[in-house]
């Protein structure tokens, strides 16, 4: 390669992305900064317009004002059913335009990096699970963010992973290596075996898209629950309903700080808002920790054994290195587990090992090659509602891109240096950065709009400043029409502790909805309350009601969200609506596919 000339990889994660390049001074293989205090992102977007699309920490932030504008995790949007397109904010957009978000962002940071040069190479990591038109949909995000498209290539990410190993370990063909990734969002196994010198053929590969360092955090986030509960109900029951979205979110920052910390240290420190503007402090230990996580740890490590299975693999001599990557790999309580599986070996930051990975391979190369999945690998797509957005420790340090609405694949290289140039120009003035993306006129762009069918005579201003409905036929007019004749007697039980008016009703002898629900138990209680709703709706996207483990059912444009819960006794909804400010709690349900019905027959998902 020309001295001038250098790599840069981009590792596009579910909650995270991190990237590296080859040193501008070194020409060594390095991480790439992403913010002042991190190496990781956020992999968020939120879209004001398909024109406007801001991502990472700014994103996080501009989703307390307007839910239905955020997307926590764009990577999941490619492994869903609806591949191409996303409708997001009332704009249906190709799926290609937010990744193109995220990745423009980065490859802008790493060309201030490199003094306004563009990367010779820009090489994207993958799991090995995806098929060719979901590797199309990263390579499109690519060249929309400016990348000529014959500098592009791709690679697995366990591929990646084996060849950053490969650096400081010789290992003799037919070695066997296994890949443990657990990410925020994902675990995915891969077992590779050595070809050649840097080569590696995939030979069985296993992943759980639901089972990641956010279902431990959920883990932890009950725990806190419990603990609260014991001394002040009224605590928990405020956390669970009436915080606002910011308030969650420094409960679940210092979630996760505490459970980094708990990988170094014997005890944590988790602070908890109160509503009073106060807080709490509680104490959690490595032990309470690890027994929290204890059904969690035996899901990966059943995981991890059928995938070695797959490979023809039943003792751990026939293993040379059990190679951990991702964020959640660092726990003890993992490593402890796996030992048993097979030698574990860890190499730098796990977070960062596939992207530096990914730059290995391309310096080896003679010339870039768009890697293919050689062998066809097995993969459990689980559905988009596991997944809760990450935060990188540093916050107030946001990114933004304005993308464009068509790709193209030529020469675009002078466009995305222009915008590396305003990317150094935005890291010297971060405060006002952040001015930019919360004022002004983006402000009326995060703004709830007030439903067509409630009258402002019985709308009212709640404690919180926002709206509320206060009248109990204000309140039924806006249910969905075809809820509203479903219905028989209705009661007010009551008000919200922010004075929204709060109505229970039964069902119509002859309702179609009736039968889908146990009629011993069933209960339909609903207020309209504009800031909880969209409260509401972060919470059932994080899986906070349910840690993680319920069924998440969305409106075509993302305005109303429902969760639907399955226990031993009870299958339940809990349901938010930006739009109307509609709450409603259902419970009772026969089944999880009856609940289904049930949201779509009453007009509630549409």
């Amino acid at each position: 390669m020309p001295s001038a000339s250098w790599i840069l990889a981009i590792d596009f994660g579910t909650s995270n992305s991190a990237a590296a390049h080859s040193g501008a001074t070194s020409g060594g293989v390095e991480t790439l900064s992403l913010t002042h205090t991190s190496h990781l992102m956020p992999s968020a977007v939120f879209l004001h317009t398909p024109e406007r699309i801001i991502v990472g920490d700014a994103a996080v932030d501009a989703a307390q004002h307007n839910p239905a504008g955020y997307v926590a995790s764009p990577k999941r949007l490619i492994g869903g059913p609806s591949l191409a397109m996303a409708t997001v904010n009332g704009h249906t957009v190709p799926t290609a335009a937010l990744v193109s978000a995220v990745l423009g962002t980065i490859i802008g940071r790493a060309i201030a990096a490199h003094a306004g040069q563009p990367p010779s190479q820009v090489v994207l990591t993958h799991p090995e699970a995806w098929s060719p038109p979901q590797i199309e949909v990263l390579t499109d995000a690519a060249a929309r963010a400016g990348v000529p498209a014959a500098d592009i290539s791709t690679i697995s990410e366990p591929r990646a992973a084996a060849a950053h190993y490969s650096r400081s370990h010789a290992m003799q063909p037919g070695a066997k290596i296994v890949v443990f990734d657990f990410g925020g969002g994902t675990l995915d196994i891969a077992v590779l075996t050595v070809t050649g010198d840097s080569t590696f053929e995939v030979v069985a590969a296993r992943g759980n898209n639901g089972l990641g360092g956010k279902n431990l955090d959920a883990l932890i986030q009950r725990w806190v629950f419990d603990r609260l509960a014991e001394r002040d109900p009224e605590h928990v029951a405020w956390l669970r309903r009436g915080a606002p979205i910011d308030a969650l979110q420094a409960l679940q920052d210092s979630i996760r700080r505490a459970k980094e910390l708990l990988s170094e240290a014997p005890s944590a420190t988790i602070t908890v808002p109160a509503a009073t503007g106060g807080r709490t402090t509680l104490q959690i230990t490595r032990d309470e920790f690890d027994e929290l996580i204890t059904p969690a740890v035996g899901e990966a490590l059943q995981l991890t054994r059928a995938t070695l299975l797959d490979a023809g693999i039943t003792h751990p001599d026939q293993i040379t290195a059990l190679y951990l990557t991702g964020g959640s790999s660092r726990i003890p309580r993992i490593q402890q587990e796996l030992g048993q599986v097979g030698p574990v070996a860890t190499l730098d930051d796990p977070k960062t090992v596939v992207a530096q990975g990914a730059v290995t391979t391309a310096l080896a190369a003679t010339e870039p090659v768009t890697e293919q999945r050689g062998v066809p690998v097995a993969s459990d797509l689980m559905p988009s509602w596991h997944d809760q957005p990450a935060h990188t420790p540093g916050r107030g340090h946001p990114a933004a891109t304005d993308v464009a609405g068509n790709g193209n694949t030529g020469r675009r290289w002078p466009r995305i240096i222009a915008v590396a140039i305003a990317a150094v120009a935005v890291i010297g003035i971060g405060s006002a950065a952040v001015a930019l993306t919360r004022g002004g006129d983006d402000a009326t762009d995060t703004t709830t709009a007030a439903p067509a069918s409630s009258s402002a005579a019985a709308e009212a201003t709640g404690k919180d400043g926002g709206r509320i409905i206060t009248d109990q036929d204000e309140l039924l007019a806006t249910l969905p029409g075809g809820m509203q004749t479903e219905l028989g007697d209705c009661r007010k039980t009551g008000f919200t502790d922010n004075e929204a008016v709060e109505v229970m009703c039964d069902y119509a002898p002859e309702s179609s909805l009736a039968e889908l629900v146990d009629p011993i138990g069933d209960y339909l209680s609903f207020h309209v309350d504009d800031n909880e709703a969209n409260s509401r709706i972060v919470n059932i996207r994080n899986g906070i009601y349910t840690q993680g483990k319920g069924v998440l059912v969305e409106s075509a444009d993302r305005t109303a969200a429902a969760e639907i819960n399955a226990d031993e006794v009870d299958v339940s909804i809990d349901y938010a609506d930006s739009e109307s400010g509609l709450i409603m709690s259902v419970g009772g349900l026969k089944s999880v596919d009856d609940a289904r019905t049930y949201l779509t027959r009453s007009g509630l998902i549409r």
